[in-house]
This record gives C-alpha cells, sequence and structure tokens, in this order.
C-alpha cells in the first residue's frame, strides 16, 4: 500500500515572553482544515494516509527518510512559505524549516533581518530540502508545497517591488530537479506563483471549508514549468500525464 504524507503548521503561537500570539494561532488553524481537505480529496484512492502537525524540518526528513523505496505517493506540506524556503519556528527569528542550499539560507536570513532587532537565524533543525531521499518516491509521485510564493522566482514588498535577484532555484524547482535525478521520471511538484490563502470560496469560505488549492499553481518536472494552472482543489492525475505526454513528444 503507498503512502501519503500530509504536514501542517510550523507557526510559532506563543510570544518570547511566553504569551499566546493569536496570529499564530489562527494561521495553524488554517493550515489545519487545509490538511483536513487534502485528506478528503485523497481517501478514496486506498492509500495509507499520515495527517501529522509540523514539528521541525528535521522530523520531517528523519521521518520521510525512514520509508520504503518506492513508498510515496505523495507529499504535502501545508505552511507558510518562500520561494527558497518553507518557514517553521519555535522561537522568534529562527527557523526550523526548509531551504535551499546555503545561498537560499543566507537570502531568507537577510531578508527577514532587515527589519529586526535580532539576526534572523536557522536552527539546528532546520534541513535542506536535498536531504530527503527521494528514492521514498513512486515515479508519477507528486509533492505539494501549500505556502506562499514557493513556485515564483522573486520576492515583492507588499507594493510589488522587486527585492532579491533571481539566483537560485524556487523551492519547487529544485525538489522537482531532486525527483528526476532519483529517476522518478513523472513525479512533479506543485506550489504557488503568487501567496496562498485558505479562501478556496472566496469570503464565503467556511472554517472547515478552508483550502490552499487554489489561484494560480504551477507545476513543475525536472526543473522546467509543466503547466500553470487556476484550477480549485485536487489536480487529477490524468491532467498531469496528459502534460507530461506532451513534454516527452
Amino acid at each position: 500500500m503507498a503512502k501519503r504524507f500530509i504536514w501542517w503548521g510550523g507557526t510559532r503561537e506563543r510570544n518570547s515572553d511566553g504569551t499566546i500570539r493569536t496570529k499564530g494561532v489562527n494561521e495553524n488553524s488554517a493550515f489545519k482544515f487545509g490538511a483536513f481537505n487534502i485528506r478528503n480529496s485523497y481517501q478514496s484512492f486506498g492509500d495509507e494516509i499520515i495527517l501529522q502537525r509540523i514539528d521541525t524540518a528535521r522530523h520531517i526528513v528523519d521521518e520521510l527518510n525512514s520509508q520504503s523505496t518506492n513508498s510515496m505517493k505523495s507529499l504535502d506540506i501545508v505552511s507558510h512559505g518562500t520561494p527558497v524556503s518553507l518557514n517553521f519556528s519555535k522561537i522568534e527569528n529562527e527557523n526550523c524549516g526548509f531551504y535551499v542550499g546555503s545561498i537560499g539560507k543566507f537570502i531568507i536570513s537577510r531578508y527577514y533581518s532587515w527589519d529586526q532587532e535580532d539576526e534572523y537565524k536557522f536552527t539546528v533543525d532546520s534541513r535542506s530540502v536535498a536531504d530527503i531521499n527521494y528514492n521514498i518516491f513512486t515515479d508519477n509521485a507528486r509533492i505539494q508545497l501549500h505556502g506562499c510564493l514557493t513556485a515564483s522566482a522573486w520576492f515583492a514588498t507588499t507594493n510589488g517591488e522587486r527585492v532579491f535577484p533571481v539566483l537560485i532555484d524556487n523551492i519547487v524547482e529544485e525538489m522537482s530537479e531532486l525527483l528526476f535525478k532519483a529517476n522518478k521520471k513523472n513525479a512533479v511538484v506543485i506550489g504557488h506563483a503568487t501567496k496562498g490563502n485558505p479562501n478556496i470560496n472566496d469570503s464565503n469560505t467556511t472554517l472547515i471549508q478552508q483550502d490552499y488549492r487554489h489561484g494560480h499553481r504551477v507545476v513543475y518536472h525536472n526543473g522546467n514549468v509543466l503547466f500553470e494552472t487556476m484550477e480549485k482543489g485536487y489536480l487529477n492525475q490524468d491532467i498531469i500525464s496528459k502534460h507530461l505526454s506532451r513534454s516527452s513528444r
């Protein structure tokens, strides 16, 4: 039986003085409902679904790398994101999430340090996406990163001004290349080209309907854009297979 892992959360819920941050609690709640709706989409496939709350990237890598070769059908991570990282935190200004190489760490550290008194750092529990053993995935597996801008090639301020030039692959592009290098020739990675949000039904979205699978999403295969979509919800495998067939001609 194939496995499908879904991780959600990662937002710090307490301030440095121990008081509860409403924003963190609310964001993790939205991530949780988003994860539940992903699980609902997978339940008809008959695979084993493992849904867990995010602790650290180290924990995720350890869990994934303990799986058998060719056993993973999908991986979904519902969290905050940037073009070169997935941001998890327990303590203010400390990231225990994923990054794309040393340049990615440097970019994120500088980006979040600009307006902070304390330097923004990655902890010993953070991990590179290259630390994942991609042999665990099936040939036609999919990875979906549901955070903001994970399939975007640049950072911007709130008014749209470009902040960083394109220096390295975005995190979706990078993971798609790593899958292909592991001989997963039909595997893809999906991410957001813009900021994600849980309001799949706009202002009419209820709490239990919260789902990040909408808006401008990009599907990458072996480091290249396979296609872009505005479709809501689960992307049918037939659609992905059709685009893969076209790209191989």
